[in-house]
């Protein structure tokens, strides 16, 4: 009698002729696992620890009180940064399934897994053309004489200064203030300006470094109406394909290729970051712009807008509710550790956040030193400070070509681990609904790449900035949180979280430890606090800014808001489509849909073929299921 040998997906098949009864046979169907459980801890290190990290988190402590916003980040990370990782963690790992599948457990929400992705897909468009940015920059360092540290003859009537100066103030009058240096002449009062004692100046000082970012590498319209946009900037557009070729490069077979390439990019930024913390702290005056970063304002922990800054930095750093998370836990061994490694991963982040606000902020320090202004004028965020004025600051370390190169090679690996979850998530959520095409996972990597580049092109020409705005800021920023509020309301409310703490203990072979510290941050912190921070982001909703109190014409709002819808429209939709075409009294419907289905189950094996068990495994759970047992003590229904 011939043996049969076992294929990924537990199926039984006679091994070919002249072929070792060892071999495994890989299922082109199959949906794989990751290589090493370093594989997988480096992939969600490098999908938590992004650009935001660095010149985000940095930039949020010391404008909201330093220390005392690292608190308030440190005690929401706890109440609900570490208890989300950990619940879509624990969730996928158990169901073994994307974003999309897992809703199973209550298919009623499988809305929710839908507008995961459509998220993660607009993230991945504007994420990829900061890359881009990234890309230009790093090319750009290679060259004799850096060009953002020398002034254009056209960039004089913007007063391009070739290092950062004070901020002028407009003239008081005074001949005493007045004369200290420059002053701004009153835009309105012309009468006023004729009878100064100096000569005062229309334009402020502006460094070299922002107007080549604003002018030269994204050439920024001053609007964004249609006749604003432009084509795209084409040295972009290939620093754009070429970002795109390398993600779909290291994508091409999955988790199978992205987790081999991630030893290097997530370990790398690591490398880059305690060399340019060593060389930040080597520098005079150094000590002065950590003490902007770390020296608390313990009044500020009494506003609401710091806690609402920390929670929102918090959220998005971990990327929880974006889809990465429960689509890289789907790929892991069922009896994987999943509670230590959210622990680790969600520390990790923190840890990254710190390690890169000394490095920016001992660099500010010791720049601000050495031309003779205060921190405040150097520090920037966002853009302005991996773009405007992180590159003025290395443009003072000798060389300065080595440390640009290092400085934004390092952010490109940043942002390459975070584009490697975003567009897998996609991918793996088509998958999971149509099995027969992950045969061909290498021709849907390369053509959603495709489909992705044509549709950022937008966001490259000079209108493109306010694009990127727009879709960073409808479609992913108030649109997750409503996402993350609804995940853990289906969750821990309507599946239950006596259910969950079960699944849980069977998974793992002990109650997630503490068990009420837990139980009270995913039943109650997790969805009230969300909740709250949505509400209050709505409440104090502000446009977008073309510039300074100036927000987007209504036309740009008007688009913003239905790309919100487009992205949470799926949600009331799945659940209405679910209600309408189950059968009985509108309490049945709502008890039908909201009831674990059929395939619902844990991934170890037992629930693959329930007809072969010899007893019905309809509607049942881990602890339910009387064929399986944990650490060798068979479980009673509770």
């Amino acid at each position: 009698m011939t043996k049969k040998i076992k294929t990924e997906n537990g199926e039984m098949k006679e091994p070919l002729e002249d072929t070792d009864i060892d071999v495994k046979v890989e299922d082109p169907n199959a949906r794989g696992e990751w290589g090493s459980k370093a594989e997988f801890v480096l992939s969600c290190i490098g999908l938590s620890v992004g650009l935001g990290n660095v010149w985000r988190f940095p930039y949020l402590a010391y404008e909201n009180g330093g220390a005392a916003f690292v608190i308030a980040y440190i005690i929401l990370q706890i109440l609900i940064g570490k208890p989300m990782y950990m619940m879509e963690l624990i969730v996928s790992q158990y169901c073994g399934r994307g974003p999309t599948a897992m809703w199973a457990m209550n298919p009623s929400a499988k809305g929710i897994g839908i507008s995961q992705v459509l998220i993660s897909l607009i993230v991945a468009i504007y994420y990829n053309v900061i890359m881009a940015y990234t890309v230009y920059y790093f090319f750009g360092s290679m060259q004799k004489t850096l060009p953002w540290t020398k002034c254009k003859d056209e960039w004089a009537v913007d007063g391009c200064v070739e290092k950062t100066t004070h901020k002028l103030e407009t003239c008081t009058g005074n001949v005493t203030l007045d004369m200290v240096g420059k002053c701004l002449c009153s835009p309105t009062n012309y009468t006023f300006n004729e009878g100064l004692s100096v000569n005062c100046t229309n334009t402020s000082n502006t460094a070299v470094s922002e107007l080549y970012f604003y002018k030269t590498v994204i050439q920024k319209a001053p609007n964004m109406y249609p006749s604003d946009m432009g084509a795209p900037i084409w040295q972009l557009a290939l620093c754009l394909l070429l970002s795109w070729v390398v993600v779909v490069a290291c994508l091409i077979k999955g988790i199978k290729s992205s987790g081999k390439v991630v030893y290097f990019t997530a370990t790398f930024p690591y490398v880059i970051l305690i060399i340019l913390l060593i060389r930040g702290c080597l520098l005079d005056g150094a000590i002065d712009g950590v003490k902007y970063f770390i020296v608390p304002e313990w009044e500020k922990l009494a506003s609401l807008d710091v806690w609402a800054a920390a929670a929102g930095q918090m959220f998005f750093s971990l990327s929880v509710s974006f889809g990465g998370i429960i689509m890289y836990g789907s790929f892991n061994k069922f009896r994987n550790n999943a509670y230590g490694d959210a622990l680790l991963i969600s520390t990790m982040d923190l840890v990254t956040s710190i390690i890169a606000g000394f490095v920016i902020f001992t660099t500010f320090g010791g720049m601000a030193k050495q031309i003779g202004v205060d921190v405040k004028d150097v520090a920037k965020g966002g853009y302005g400070l991996a773009f405007v004025a992180y590159p003025e600051a290395l443009s003072n370390l000798p060389p300065p070509q080595l440390w640009s190169i290092l400085f934004f090679f390092m952010l490109f690996t940043l942002g390459l681990d975070s584009e490697f979850a975003l567009l897998e998530t996609a991918l793996t959520c088509i998958q999971d609904e149509f099995p027969r095409l992950r045969k061909y996972k290498t021709h849907m990597c390369i053509g959603f790449g495709v489909v992705l580049y044509l549709i950022a092109l937008p966001c490259i020409t000079p209108g493109g900035d306010y694009v990127v705005t727009l879709m960073d800021f409808f479609g992913a920023d108030y649109s997750v949180l409503f996402v993350a509020t609804c995940e853990s309301i289906a969750i821990m409310w309507v599946y239950g979280i006596d259910r969950f703490m079960q699944d849980c203990t069977y998974m793992l072979g002990h109650e997630p430890r503490p068990k009420y510290f837990w139980g009270f941050c995913w039943f109650f912190c997790a969805p009230l606090l969300i909740g709250a921070l949505f509400l209050y982001r709505m409440i104090k909703f502000k446009s977008p800014e073309i510039t300074k109190d100036v927000p987007y014409p209504e036309f740009g709002q008007g688009i913003g808001f239905a790309l919100t819808a487009l992205v949470l429209i799926p949600i009331p939709l799945m659940f209405l489509y679910k209600f309408f075409n189950a059968k009985g009294s509108v309490m049945e419907r709502l008890r039908k849909i909201t009831t674990p289905d059929e395939t619902w189950g844990p991934n170890d094996g037992s629930m693959k073929d329930p007809k072969t068990e010899g007893f019905n495994m309809s509607k049942k759970y881990g602890v339910d299921n009387p064929a399986v047992d944990a650490n060798g003590e068979g479980y009673m229904h509770m």
